[in-house]
C-alpha cells in the first residue's frame, strides 16, 4: 500500500497552489480525459477518459439479449494539498470495464509506475511552462 501511494504521489515546491491545480487540469487534458469536477477549494480534480473497446467474442455469442465491454473507462482522482512550502499531488487511478447497456463490468486501480510517471512528467511540463511563461 505505502508503495503504491509513493507511485502516485510527487511533491512541488517554489510554485503557487493555483499553479499546479491549473497544471494538473492542462495535463489531464492533454492526455485525452475530460474534466469532471474541479474544485481548487477542495483541492480535487476528477476525470475520465473513454476508450473504445468492444469485446467482440463476448458480443457474438451473448447478441442483442446480453451484455458486454464496449469502452475500457479510465478515472482520475487528483488532489492537491499545501503543506508549508510544498505542494503535495496524489493522482489515484482506476480502470473500468463498462458495458453495452453502461452499467460497469469490472473495476481495478491502477498501480503501475509509467501511467503515473506519464501524468506528473505532463504536471512538471506545465509547470515549467508557466513558470518560464511560454
Amino acid at each position: 500500500m505505502l508503495q503504491i501511494r509513493e507511485i502516485q504521489t510527487r511533491e512541488y515546491e517554489n510554485v503557487k497552489y493555483n499553479e499546479v491545480i491549473k497544471a494538473v487540469i492542462f495535463s489531464l487534458q492533454d492526455e485525452g480525459f475530460t474534466i469532471t469536477q474541479a474544485s481548487s477549494e477542495l483541492g480535487l480534480v476528477t476525470a475520465i477518459k473513454d476508450i473504445e473497446e468492444v469485446d467482440k467474442w463476448t458480443q457474438f455469442w451473448v447478441g442483442a439479449q446480453g451484455s458486454y465491454q464496449t469502452i475500457r473507462r479510465l478515472e482520475a482522482n487528483v488532489t492537491v494539498k499545501e503543506l508549508g512550502k510544498k505542494i503535495k499531488v496524489r493522482i489515484s487511478l482506476v480502470a473500468k470495464g463498462i458495458s453495452n447497456t453502461g452499467g460497469v463490468l469490472w473495476s481495478r486501480p491502477i498501480q503501475d509506475a509509467e501511467s503515473y510517471q506519464k501524468l506528473f512528467f505532463h504536471i512538471d511540463k506545465a509547470l515549467f511552462l508557466e513558470k518560464e511563461k511560454i
